[in-house]
């Protein structure tokens, strides 16, 4: 039996964000949405908390270089803890790994979710 702790989980950031712009017939520029992680309750940061362990930012290039498909859209997150920012741009299609997309979906449904508790 092991007596090795647990590997800690990362840091949770201060705030995330996410914007996609691109897409059918002409470029589109969305507005970009963040997410301050203080205003989260604690299954919305335990459910954070899992998406970025799976996203591994920190390892993530800035970009990837593959360019995707025509009219692909192209999303930028960023992610910044107290002192550091990590930013990765990635293209629908481009070969980027799945947990990327899941984090950013979050995002953007987290924001809608929030609005529309207003």
């Amino acid at each position: 039996m092991s007596t090795d702790p647990p590997p800690l989980a990362p840091p949770l950031p201060v705030v995330i964000e996410c914007q996609r712009q691109g897409g059918l017939a002409f470029p589109l520029r969305r507005p970009k949405i963040s997410v301050e992680v203080a205003d989260l309750d604690e299954a919305e940061r335990q459910a954070l908390q899992r998406l970025m362990q799976a996203a591994d930012m920190a390892e993530q290039p800035a970009d990837y270089p593959r360019p995707g498909y025509p009219d692909a859209l192209e999303t930028q997150l960023t992610v910044t803890w107290p002192g550091h920012s990590a930013s990765v741009r990635f293209r629908d299609g481009d070969g980027h790994p799945a947990p990327l997309d899941e984090l950013a979906g979050w995002v953007l449904r987290h924001k809608r979710t929030d609005q529309e508790k207003k």
